[in-house]
């Protein structure tokens, strides 16, 4: 990560600290790595992307907790909703302390409210999602979510498998990672 950006996440960890569906500092730290390697083949304002990547889901840190852990699957959702409801405020506050301009603030924004829910046609948009959902099939993330899902691998690989992108580059990413998965699955079964 930029060191220009090291400020946002660090203001951004104490938020991700609280959220409880799952580890949202590996989650996040996998979707800005996703978001580099995305920028990198597709192009995208990195000061725009890189930040909504890091605070994404700050919003989770304001989610009422058992709304947060329920099983059942509309409260599942409407967590979710609450998230980007909250994350709003958080993303204000932080990248105002940074120096970010209102309008780029706006765009930020607009970018995290666009993540979920959504079946946006704006490329940093899309980005985001792409991103979002990388992140999950990266190693550190996969392993991450077996615990905090209480699954097995092999669960949260099929899980996955589902998993839509909108950029070749993030199905290419993707459709290597899910190979690693599956094979060190195969080796621990």
């Amino acid at each position: 990560m930029e060191q220009k950006f090291r400020k946002i996440w660090e203001l951004a960890i104490p938020y991700l600290k609280l959220g409880l569906m799952k580890d949202f500092v590996v989650h996040t730290n996998g979707v800005v790595k996703a978001m580099e390697l995305l920028i990198a083949k597709e192009g995208g304002d990195a000061d725009i992307l890189i930040p909504a990547a890091i605070l994404h889901d700050v919003g989770f840190s304001k989610v009422d907790k058992a709304l947060q852990t329920n099983a059942d699957l509309e409260k599942k959702r409407e967590a979710q909703r609450q998230h980007l409801t909250y994350s709003q405020e958080i993303i204000e506050e932080v990248l105002a302390k940074v120096g970010y301009d209102t309008e780029d603030i706006r765009a930020i924004k607009e970018i995290v409210m666009a993540h979920k829910f959504q079946d946006p046609t704006e490329m940093s948009k899309r980005m985001l999602i792409d991103a979002d959902n990388l992140s999950d099939v990266f190693k550190e993330q996969f392993y991450s979510d077996v615990q905090a899902y209480n699954s097995t691998p092999r669960q949260v690989y099929e899980f996955r498998t589902r998993n839509q992108y909108y950029s070749s580059t993030a199905n290419q990413i993707a459709e290597t990672e899910m190979a690693a998965r599956l094979k060190e699955i195969n080796n621990l079964e």
